[in-house]
């Protein structure tokens, strides 16, 4: 008997010999436009085919959708059933279809980018006659899209409801625009095609950047499994993406970093669609980059491993509130408890900056009997409140040393009116001094000094 692995393989060389197949019985196939891709090590111009959607298969390893397919991964294996989708099932197809359309995982972000692209594609349709199809998708030689797998599922939704709506009319969406690999192109080569299309800068649609970073440290991985040096590897990754440079993939690679250990803390390894965010829902991915810089400054400043471990907890502690935004009934109204990442700058300035209010922050029962894999909305009012009482002593400290400061600044100020008197521009300081009333400062200074000392002694 055949295992599911040997027959995905049989279908994948049937599939390839009837695109062959195809492209030799219908050369009207061949659009007379390229695209340009990586292969053969360099950039080349490959013909572009309008092919039969039927002969195209969506990816099941879409780096755009990485955090997702995790969930699913997750999810058949505590099913038994095989981790790996495979594109030619049609369950595994529909499985794909709705993680696109943002229906499952659930996703308001990537459903509005589904329906806007619905939209675009079915009005230039409407327009030309054509399948609304502006830019070409791109298939390794076998038919498996590497870029245009959600044209693909717009397409065969818009085909569904034509046929529903104007049964007699001509099949629009049947056919798709695609640029074709050679053979046996290697996995970096293909994830340089993906990466380039999607994460540069001037690409139409970035990944989010969850997404961006799995797929930045998927390439960084098969560059580093191979020998490469790890900073060689972010500079040749910086090459393929472009507008990005060594320092934005570190970024991205710290970040990644934070929260694989923020998930750990929380019991959630592997979880990513929790740090994602929404159109609406900005801040998590801010705070945790915010976490790992300031992660790295402690690291140098030398602070201690307990410390250390207390400062991630609480940090961490915000930022699952972040995510969470719990409420809380005062008075017989309900109140939102604000962990932005506005008010999670404010958090570190005020409260894990100051070595004395940071090591009382870390002694307050409430913020102690944190547990992060569990945690509950009074934990949060709690942790609200010891927040505030910090930020509060943070405040008072500030408004006692303010006084101090402004002498320090009129000391400096004074310091180098009097060291600039005894230079060459002497003369012309002078008589700026006298003709400007600046004999009057003088005075009003030594008045005011006076008098402070007098309220002070």
């Amino acid at each position: 008997m055949m295992s599911s692995r040997d027959e995905m393989i049989k279908t994948i060389t049937e599939r390839t010999k009837l695109i062959d197949r195809y492209i030799d019985d219908h050369p009207e196939c061949d659009t007379k436009m390229v695209q340009h891709a990586f292969q053969s090590g360099k950039i080349e111009a490959i013909k572009v085919y309008e092919l039969p959607r039927s002969l195209v298969r969506l990816n099941p390893n879409n780096g755009r959708f990485k955090a997702e397919l995790d969930i699913i991964t997750q999810e058949r294996k505590q099913e038994n059933n095989p981790t790996e989708l495979n594109p030619d099932h049609p369950d595994d197809v529909k499985t794909l279809q709705d993680m696109i359309k943002g229906e499952y995982p659930r996703s308001s972000e990537r459903r509005r980018a589904y329906e806007n692209l619905r939209g675009n594609i079915h009005e230039v349709a409407q327009k030309t006659g054509t399948n609304g199809q502006e830019i070409p998708g791109l298939i390794t030689h076998d038919g498996i899209l590497i870029n245009g797998n959600r044209r693909w599922v717009v397409m065969e939704d818009l085909a569904s409801t034509d046929q529903e709506k104007y049964p007699r009319e001509p099949l629009k969406y049947d056919k798709i625009h695609v640029g074709r690999l050679k053979k046996d192109v290697d996995k970096y080569t293909l994830w340089k095609n993906e990466a380039k299309e999607q994460i540069s800068r001037d690409s139409r649609e970035e990944y989010d950047y969850v997404n961006s970073a799995l797929e930045i440290k998927r390439g960084f991985e098969l560059l580093t499994d191979q020998g490469m040096s790890k900073e060689r590897a972010k500079v040749e990754i910086a090459k393929t993406v472009y507008g990005r440079d060594k320092k934005d993939i570190t970024a991205y690679l710290d970040f990644l970093d934070i929260t694989d250990l923020f998930l750990e803390y929380i019991d959630k390894e592997g979880q990513y669609t929790l740090v994602q965010e929404a159109g609406d829902d900005k801040g998590i991915v801010t705070i945790l980059q915010d976490i790992s810089k300031e992660r790295m400054k402690n690291v140098r400043s030398g602070m201690e491993i307990e410390e250390t471990d207390q400062w991630l907890k609480t940090a961490f502690a915000f930022c699952l509130f972040s995510k969470e935004k719990p409420t809380v009934k005062q008075d017989g109204t309900v109140k939102k408890l604000s962990f932005g990442h506005r008010e999670y700058r404010q958090f570190q300035k005020k409260v894990l900056d100051p070595p004395n209010i940071r090591k009382e922050f870390f002694k307050n029962p409430g913020v102690q009997k944190i547990d992060l894999a569990s945690t509950s909305v009074e934990d949060a009012a709690v942790f609200y409140q010891a927040v505030r009482d910090a930020q509060t002593k943070y405040d008072i400290n500030e408004d006692i040393n303010t006084p101090v400061s402004l002498l320090k600044r009129a000391v400096i100020t004074l310091s180098k009116i009097s060291q600039d008197l005894n230079g060459s521009r002497k003369e012309a300081m002078v008589k700026q001094i006298k003709d400007g009333g600046g004999m009057q400062y003088l005075s009003d200074i030594t008045t005011y000094l006076k008098d402070i000392n007098k309220k002070i002694q």
